[in-house]
């Protein structure tokens, strides 16, 4: 729907002063510039609004609101494709049967002739065709408005939502919907206000925004919408001013779940500088992994049945599969065609290798094959029930596979962080192909293993007897990341320089070679075969601009105690007092206790982290903002989940250790 919006506009109507003296001055630039402020500024991108008509927000007169509303020229008309939000405000008048918007020539005895009736504003609306409109109305009884609009002869349309504002008794309270109003934005702005909306969503949702305002009236007042649509509907003149878009590349959204985190693409997939190639600034040549890549581009595009692709935690399993699905996709190569020529095409998997890619994580069994079938355009079947069973929505994808002559490629992602990873291995994928001895289907798989070198667990639901079970029950070729060929243990090392080296304000990008590859090659080592752990411990480096020495005793010491160890180090570097360490802790514990794909924010990440919290601490969104801006954030992914902005730990070692092993993260290192 943003896609057919051609125009913005913003339109105030205020008026503040009166000739009549029934009618007391009112203060009105400041909501105005709110709203403006809101609304038209530059960082919103294309969602910026226009204000129009500035002579309607200065005591406008009859014949200027009739000009541009009832009667504009033929090139401003607004029509069907544009948005619009209108803010009324100033005195209004309950009078013969209607409600009139009081003007500065407004006469008290002749209001029919010397004001404006507030439903010709909104009929004048609705004959231009807008589809997108916010209405505020913030004038006495402006209530009174709504038994007017429901003997227009055409509905409004279920996208406008009109505000008019109101009292339980309707008694007159000027300014009290705008001075609402303007408090919410006021929070909005602020990093609080990220609760609201998030950072993936770019528009408020019709309740969030109600739900603001509504906490910043008084006692005695309400606000009831006029709007025919689902409040849980995300309206396009509410722009979300906390929007930053997804941390993941831009995929098509059969793939969008696995791609790679854009942090990843500025780290080690650095365009080079357009004309000088300098050795600091290798392009995007992905070093290491290589022999993987390939068997992973073949598992995808030259065999079929199923391939399972394991290795311990922190391998770099999810990591290789992830470059996969990118490269695969037709809108990040086309949007990309130019950095990516330096990929050598051994390592560029075909377009569209990769037909729909899956991440499991917290989801039901159900919800995958749902997931997969939606993200093919699979027809969903004819069911009596509410929602399809697992055999007939089975059965639809079948019947959809029946009538593709080419094999389709799925991609499923972290089987053993699923709700019921045995449940999706035997009810979903074992039975996605319908006849395994002439497969239709290329199925890989990522599980996790136990750690290449480390004495496997047998114990049922553990990652390596998962993995095992998995590639029987596949018949499955299985890829250990984490053992040769595919392991190289200088993978790790050269991970680390690239961090090191390429992230902006690094320290070490000035550095002589011998010293970033000492740190890098003595990280490498000791992390063993845990891109987790050179993960954390390099960008700690980098982000606390600390230049260590590589025969450091202390920082190796915390190298010697693995995730926990890096993850401590880095929590003591960043906050200094106990009690800032304590509260990112368990706001971070909060979050590894989350189900699905994260945490939702709006009055539930508060409350959660009190529950988990040993002390009885009470939380609130200024809490959440400060850890969101801190050094920590970066321990968070953000995703969406039922159209809501959701955090979780971005691996999910990270969240054993919080749920574990919380207390020896704030003892001291």
């Amino acid at each position: 729907m943003e896609e057919d919006v051609t125009r913005r506009h913003f339109v105030a109507v205020a008026t503040g002063e009166y000739d009549d003296p029934t009618w007391s001055p009112l203060k009105v630039d400041g909501e105005v510039k709110a709203l403006r402020d809101w609304l038209c500024q530059d960082g919103l991108g294309p969602r910026r609004f226009t204000a129009r008509y500035p002579e309607l927000a200065a005591n406008p007169t009859k014949a200027q609101i009739r000009d541009a509303l009832e009667d504009p020229p033929m090139m401003q008309a607004w029509r069907e494709s544009d948005a619009a939000v209108v803010f009324i405000t100033g005195h209004g008048k309950k009078a013969n049967d209607t409600h009139y918007l009081i003007l500065k020539q407004t006469e008290s005895g002749r209001l029919a002739s010397t004001a404006i009736r507030t439903s010709d504003l909104i009929a004048w609306l609705s004959e231009t065709g807008i589809r997108h409109l916010l209405v505020i109305l913030d004038a006495c009884y402006a209530g009174a408005v709504v038994p007017d609009t429901t003997r227009l002869d055409r509905d409004l349309p279920s996208t406008w939502l009109v505000l008019p504002s109101a009292t339980r008794n309707e008694e007159a309270v000027v300014g009290a919907l705008t001075g609402a109003v303007t408090r919410f934005l006021e929070k909005l702005a602020r990093p609080e206000g990220g609760s609201y909306g998030g950072a993936l969503e770019p528009y408020l949702k019709v309740e969030e925004f109600l739900r603001g305002v509504r906490e910043q009236l008084a006692p005695g007042q309400t606000l009831n919408p006029l709007a025919r649509g689902s409040f849980d509907d995300r309206h396009l003149c509410l722009p979300n001013p906390h929007y930053r878009g997804s941390d993941a590349a831009d995929l098509t959204p059969a793939r969008h779940e696995l791609a790679l985190p854009r942090s990843d693409l500025e780290t080690h997939w650095r365009p080079r500088a357009r004309g000088v190639m300098r050795d600091d600034e290798p392009g995007w040549l992905f070093t290491g992994r290589a022999a993987l890549i390939r068997e992973l581009i073949a598992a995808a595009t030259t065999t079929t049945g199923a391939t399972i692709i394991t290795g311990g935690a922190g391998s770099g399993k999810s990591a290789a599969i992830a470059r996969l699905v990118t490269l695969s996709d037709t809108r990040f190569v086309e949007q990309h065609r130019e950095e990516l020529s330096d990929v050598p095409t051994d390592l560029r998997p075909p377009a569209d290798a990769v037909d729909v890619a899956v991440l499991a994580t917290g989801k039901l069994h159900t919800q995958v094959l749902a997931q997969i079938c939606g993200a093919l355009y699979v027809s969903p079947p004819n069911t009596a029930h509410a929602e399809p069973t697992d055999t007939e929505r089975l059965d639809a994808w079948h019947r959809w596979l029946s009538t593709h002559e080419r094999t389709i490629t799925v991609v499923i992602d972290a089987l053993d962080e699923a709700t019921h990873p045995q449940d999706l291995l035997h009810k979903v994928l074992a039975k996605l192909d319908p006849d395994p001895s002439r497969p239709r289907i290329r199925l890989l798989v990522g599980v996790r293993s136990h750690a290449a070198g480390d004495r496997p667990d047998p114990q049922p639901g553990n990652g390596a007897a998962l993995a095992d079970a998995a590639a029987r029950v596949l018949r499955a070729k299985r890829i250990p990341v984490d053992e040769p060929p595919w392991w190289d243990k200088r993978d790790v090392a050269d991970y680390v320089r690239s961090i090191l080296r390429h992230t902006a304000g690094s320290p070490y990008r000035s550095l002589p070679d011998d010293q970033v590859d000492a740190v890098a090659d003595v990280l490498g080592a000791q992390a063993g075969r845990s891109f987790l752990v050179a993960r954390i411990a390099a960008s700690s480096l980098v982000a606390h601009h600390t230049v260590v020495e590589a025969t450091d005793p202390a920082w190796r010491a915390a190298l010697d105690d693995g995730v926990l160890g890096v993850f401590r180090d880095d929590l003591h570097r960043s906050l200094e007092d106990p009690k800032d360490r304590h509260r990112a802790v368990v706001l971070l514990r909060a979050v590894a206790f989350a189900y699905g794909a994260g945490l939702p924010w709006a009055n539930i990440w508060p409350l959660v982290a009190h529950a988990v919290d040993d002390d009885g601490g009470y939380y609130g969104d200024t809490d959440i903002a400060w850890l969101l801006g801190s050094r920590l954030g970066a321990y968070l992914v953000t995703d969406t989940e039922d159209d809501t902005t959701v955090y979780r730990l971005f691996h999910d070692l990270l969240r054993t250790t919080l749920r574990e092993r919380w207390r020896e993260l704030l003892a001291a290192p």
